[in-house]
């Protein structure tokens, strides 16, 4: 008995704090709302007044609970999928379908990498809504179908996205550039006469940004409340929001942008393989080898 609990507090441990991926990446995302901010549109505001303005509103959301976020997401859902369907009809003009030729030229292997790469940003961190899902909605299987269609849809706006960029801005430049969809927004210029609407993307990041941060953020709070058996969370906002923020500012998450972007490029994608579907999947086995005699149990008694 003793030994099951210390099993289940370590991995409970593991995926609160370990893993980044709830305490962590909430400062992680933080940082990326800031620093789109300060090098976009904001240049001249203080980097740690950004951060305190978002993350007070995720603490405000989060301390509401996770239906209050819920029906934000219904009611700003509209909203992200007009701006988002004028910034596709926005860049159609724009498309040189040249860009993309020749389509077999890229090696096999930078292919896998990059497909590798975009399902550790797309798919893999869909964990955090499990931990949201199964307590949170009573009908199991409108949950189910609802999560797969999100994961699908989610999935196709980032390939959207990408093949914009591409498109539009050509292979080189959307590499090297920092924010190609801000780009995308920049470069609007339909008759002359719609020009300079980017901060439809801005508009559109903070939407999804936030409800990312939240869910997140909420992980992190429930989880450490079902490792200490605490029944209210919302004393914990306030203390663990200023941590968030805390990483964020300082140098503890990404102490430079190269740090960023070689720790995106060389180590995101090993860790989020081992942390989101290989440490899960030993879990799962070791559930199935451990129940499964007493469902055989329960089958032969009842037939």
């Amino acid at each position: 008995m003793l030994l099951s609990i210390c099993s289940l507090f370590s991995v409970a441990f593991f995926y609160l704090f370990i893993r980044r991926f709830n305490l962590f990446i909430s400062s992680q995302v933080l940082y990326y709302v800031g620093n789109f901010l300060t090098t976009q549109i904001l240049p001249y505001t203080p980097l740690t007044a950004i951060h305190i303005a978002f993350m007070g509103v995720v603490i405000v959301g989060v301390r509401l609970g996770i239906e209050v976020i819920a029906r934000s997401a219904e009611i700003l859902f509209p909203w992200f999928v007009g701006l988002f369907g004028l910034l596709i009809l926005s860049m159609i003009p724009q498309i040189k379908i040249e860009h993309i030729q020749p389509v077999f030229e890229v090696h096999p292997k930078a292919f896998i990498r990059a497909v590798l790469t975009f399902l550790s940003m797309s798919s893999l961190t869909y964990t955090i809504p499990l931990m949201i899902f199964p307590s949170h909605t009573p009908d199991t299987k409108k949950a189910t179908q609802s999560f797969y269609i999100g994961n699908i849809a989610g999935g196709l706006v980032m390939v959207t996205l990408i093949l914009l960029g591409i498109l539009v801005l050509g292979p080189y430049y959307s590499q090297i550039t920092m924010f190609p969809s801000y780009e995308l927004g920049r470069r609007i210029d339909v008759g002359n006469f719609l020009q300079g609407i980017e901060v439809i993307i801005a508009i559109i990041w903070f939407l999804t940004l936030f409800f990312k941060v939240s869910l997140y953020f909420h992980a992190s709070i429930a989880g450490l409340c079902h490792i200490f058996n605490i029944n209210e969370t919302r004393f914990l906002t306030l203390p663990m929001g200023l941590i968030v923020t805390t990483f964020s500012i300082s140098i503890i998450v990404y102490p430079t942008i190269i740090y960023q972007e070689t720790w995106l490029a060389e180590t995101w994608i090993l860790y989020s393989f081992f942390v989101v579907a290989f440490y899960p999947f030993i879990l799962l086995i070791i559930g199935w080898i451990r129940f499964r005699p007493a469902k055989l149990k329960k089958i032969i008694k009842s037939t």
